[in-house]
């Protein structure tokens, strides 16, 4: 019995470590292939276990899609808020029209105090 090697059985070669060892004619076969390796077996074999057929199955993604629904009823949804934050000065000015008061350990207590217009700046 002879021991096979790893690179027996491969239906193609793998390729050198030093790319320089093979013409460009060896590269573009290498890379035709894998290519045809790869897109003819995804297309022409079935699911092969059980729950692979399940999941692919028009049940399985009527089932998924209703356990997404419920964990979005019962914790409702996730979202990403983008949060941009600007450097500015800190000092009030008395030219604006509003008085901000920021509370970052307590967000909900953050106030925006609104000044009576000026009758004199018409």
């Amino acid at each position: 019995m002879k021991a096979v090697e790893s690179d027996d059985w491969a239906p193609f070669p793998e390729p050198p470590a030093d790319p320089e060892e093979w013409t460009d004619e060896e590269w573009l076969a290498w890379l035709r292939a894998t290519d045809a390796d790869e897109a003819g077996g995804a297309s022409e074999s079935p699911p092969t276990t059980r729950g692979a057929r399940i999941v692919e199955s028009p049940s399985g993604h009527l089932l998924g899609e209703a356990m997404l629904g419920l964990a979005h009823a019962i914790y409702g949804r996730q979202v990403d808020e983008v949060v941009i934050v600007a450097a500015g000065d800190s000092e009030p000015g008395d030219d604006e029209p509003f008085i901000v008061h920021l509370d970052p350990d307590h967000p909900e207590r953050s106030t925006v105090v609104f000044r009576p217009p000026d009758p004199g700046a018409g």
